[in-house]
This record gives structure tokens, sequence and C-alpha cells, in this order.
């Protein structure tokens, strides 16, 4: 592999655009051309059924098998497909056919009419940005569609239309009814107050309890709305507040430096809860961001407790060039078995996805240029970050791999990133869905098992926490 090649995989990487165009809610992306008339994109599924079809089993199985965004957002029932003269599927045909109903699609009773201006409102705007006609005041806002790139679109029209909704507001009350009551109610005047702060960074998914907080930081600079259902599946009583590198409304925040964006969060952090212990959550590309955070509070005196989620340390370090020899390695082991499938997929993972998604990126507006741009800001800083070593053991949850041995890499790159112990802790799953569906009740009881064990040793040891953990 020539030095060329090694350069152009350490600048785009699969992760960078793993990141970039299928996470955070892990949807397709919906373009908008114009205000408008929005080109929206969604995956239609057609199911010939019978009599005893159930859509929700099918979706529950459905995503205990996919990613997220890849689950159909609307589907067609039909008795049969229609065919082609030469027996082929017709395409053209299938596209006519009615999508199933929101009531249809999911056993509930039947969608009561907007029962106020803001609830009739705020129906409108969601109609209008998932381009579907037929929601009802109770349908959660990501189960029919929406996503973090959504939300955006959803809160400016909301403001558009003289409602003051906050991107927070949306992820806490995730249908009509409950986000127009929440903006009728005393709740509304006590998350006022927290939004006294002036807080950039820190958006509440459980702003009360009595436990130590924990800290969810974004993944690759935006998405954090894949932290919601992890939030809630947590034990009561803990404070769980997600970390964004900026507003996604106004003047956006590119920091310089993963140091100048740990200082931010900790500034922030310290106005909700000023002293610790506090635990942080890492996961994919903010793991840089994690353990300088850490490593800022244990300067200042604080108890950290970094979790990590199926992480390496340093991800890049893998496409350094000293890594060449292994790679070359590995490429003519894999060329020996299947010399025709090891240059196809070479060829389509190096020269052909990239530039189709470099191609993307130079045709991208409003609310995926913000996504874009604070990722492309966070990749930067990561690629520039020196890594040291903070006090704290570290606690990672690690999934099987097919690879038995990259596990065996990804626990060491983290005991070289701490004077402490790391804490192994099997967890069910694929890495891409530890926060989805199907896994995330594993994860999150881990995650919980992770910080009591933390917060006894605490007691136990008098604030000798990495001594009395195991």
């Amino acid at each position: 592999m020539t030095t060329a090649l090694t350069d152009r995989i350490t600048k785009l990487t699969p992760e960078e655009r793993k990141l970039l165009w299928a996470r955070a809610e892990q949807r397709i992306i919906n373009r908008e051309k114009s205000s408008d008339k929005p080109d929206s994109q969604q995956l239609v599924a057609y199911v010939k059924a019978n009599q005893d079809f159930d859509l929700e089993a099918l979706k529950s199985s459905l995503r205990a098998k996919v990613p997220e965004y890849m689950v159909p957002s609307q589907w067609v029932k039909l008795e049969e497909f229609p065919l082609l003269p030469n027996g082929k599927v017709n395409k053209k045909a299938l596209r006519s056919v009615r999508p199933l109903a929101q009531e249809e699609q999911k056993a509930k009773p039947e969608a009561r009419e907007p029962k106020n201006d803001i609830e009739k409102k705020l129906l409108s705007i969601w109609q209008e940005v998932l381009q579907l006609p037929n929601i009802g005041v109770a349908d959660n806002f990501f189960d029919i569609g929406g996503d973090s790139i959504l939300s955006i679109q959803v809160i400016a029209k909301a403001r558009s239309a003289g409602i003051e909704l906050e991107p927070k507001q949306l992820f806490e009350h995730q249908n009509v009814e409950q986000l127009a009551n929440f903006m009728l109610t005393e709740d509304k005047r006590v998350e006022e107050a927290i939004s006294q702060l002036n807080l950039k960074h820190l958006v509440p998914i459980v702003p009360n309890g009595s436990k130590p907080p924990l800290f969810c930081l974004h993944s690759g600079g935006t998405h954090f709305f894949f932290y919601n259902l992890f939030g809630k599946k947590l034990k009561n009583e803990r404070p769980v507040f997600a970390l964004q590198a900026s507003p996604h409304e106004g003047e956006l925040v590119l920091h310089n430096s993963v140091n100048t964006m740990a200082k931010d969060f900790i500034a922030d952090i310290k106005q909700v809860t000023p002293h610790g212990p506090y635990h942080f959550i890492s996961y994919c590309y903010n793991t840089a961001i994690g353990a300088e955070v850490c490593r800022q509070l244990e300067e200042k005196g604080e108890q950290v407790n970094l979790i990590i989620a199926d992480t390496m340390a340093d991800y890049l370090s893998l496409f350094d060039a000293s890594q060449t020899p292994r790679r070359a390695k590995a490429f003519l082991g894999r060329f020996a078995k299947n010399p025709v499938k090891t240059v196809s997929n070479f060829v389509k993972g190096k020269f052909i996805r990239p530039l189709r998604e470099r191609l993307k990126t130079n045709d991208v507006t409003g609310s995926e240029k913000i996504v874009q741009e604070l990722h492309l800001n966070h990749i930067e800083i990561y690629r520039s970050y020196q890594w040291q070593p903070i006090k704290s053991s570290i606690n990672l949850l690690l999934t099987k791999k097919k690879q038995e041995e990259f596990n065996s890499k990804v626990v060491a790159s983290w005991e070289k990133m701490t004077t402490g112990n790391v804490h192994v802790l099997p967890t069910l799953g694929h890495h891409d869905r530890l926060f989805l569906e199907g896994t995330v009740m594993e994860t999150a009881q881990n995650v919980d098992d992770l910080m009591d064990r933390y917060e006894s040793a605490k007691l136990i040891g008098k604030g000798k926490v990495n001594e009395t953990f195991e």
C-alpha cells in the first residue's frame, strides 16, 4: 500500500462516513430544497401479508436484526405484488398504492382531533416536516420517522409560528399532546429556570434526581438524541444530561481544540452540579473529549467515573502510517483466500464509496450543513488531540467481536490512558446498537451497575475509589 493511499485512508475513515451519514437518530436524511417544497426521502416497505398480519411484531423483529435507520417509516400492505409482463415487480405501480395510515400501523384507539391552538400548530408542523398526512397527537415523533436533523426543522418552523420551542423540550416530550401540555403547564416554568443558566452545551434528559448525575457525550460533534431511550431505561433518581458540541440554533460554536471544548463543557456542568462525583459515558468519536473532561476535572480535585461504550482510545491511530505493514499483511491474507472479492471490496471501500460521500457533502444545505460542519470540526480537533492518561480507573463495556483479538487491542488502548485500572464488563449486542431498542436495556443495566459499584466503593474507601472498586 502506498503512502498516498495511507494518507487518503487517514483523512476519510469508514467511521467518519458512518457517523456523518448513518447515525444519531439513524434515519435516512430528509433534504429541504426550499422552505415550501421539502424533498423528503423515506424508506418504504411493501408487505404481502395474511389476515393475521401484525405490523408491530414485524417492526420489533426487524429492529433486532438491522440498525434503526433501516427500519421503514412507511408500510404498504399488499394482497399480491403487481408484476410486469416479464414477471418482474412493477415498481411504478407500487408507488401508487396507499401506505398504511398511522392508525392502521399501530393497535391504538382512533386518534382524537387537536383540542387547542398549540396542538393544531404543532400537528401541522409535524405533518409538513415528516411528510406524513395521518399523524395523531399521540404519535411519538421519533417512532414515525423523526430524527435529530428533522427536529431542528420542527423547532425552526415552531418558532416561525410563534411557539418558542427548545430542542430539549422536543427531546423530553415526544408527541404533540405531551409537548402542547408542557407548553401550557407549570413544568415549562421549571425548565425555564434551568434555561436561565445560559447553558450552551448541556441538554437535560432526566433533569431531576438525588444520585450523582450521568453526562452522555455527543457522538462525532453533533448527535446525542440516541441517548434518550437509554436515559429513560436507567434506574430512578439518576439525573441524566447530554453534552452537545454546539447549540443547533443561532451561531454555531466551533472549537479549536478538544481542550477548549472540555473547558466549555465543564463550565456548563458546574452550573447544574457544582461538585462531583461525576459519571461520564463516552461512545465512538467522543472518547477524546471524554478523557479530556475527566482529566481537567481531576485537576480541580473532583471524582470522575469514565465509562467507555465499546470504543477504542484514539481510533485514528489504526490508520497511522506505522500500521501500514500490519494492514498490508491482513490484505494479502484476504487476497490469498479470495482475490476477486478482496480487490472488489478494496476498490469499493477506498475509492467508490468515499467519492460518493464526498459528492454528497458538496450538496448539503440547512440542517444537514449544520451537522456536517460540527462533525468535520470535531474530526479535525480529534486528530490533533494530544492524549494524556487520567488518574481514575476506566470502565469499559465490551461487545463480542468476530475477531477476538480486536478486543485485546481495545483494552490495551485504554490501559495506556489511565494510571489506574481498566475494568472490563462484557455486554450483549453489537457496537452500533448499544443504545437502540433490543439492546438498550442491557446497556442501561450494565451502566447502572458500574455507577452503583463506583459510588459504593467511594463510600467504603472514603474517596479511594480505584483501590476498592473490584
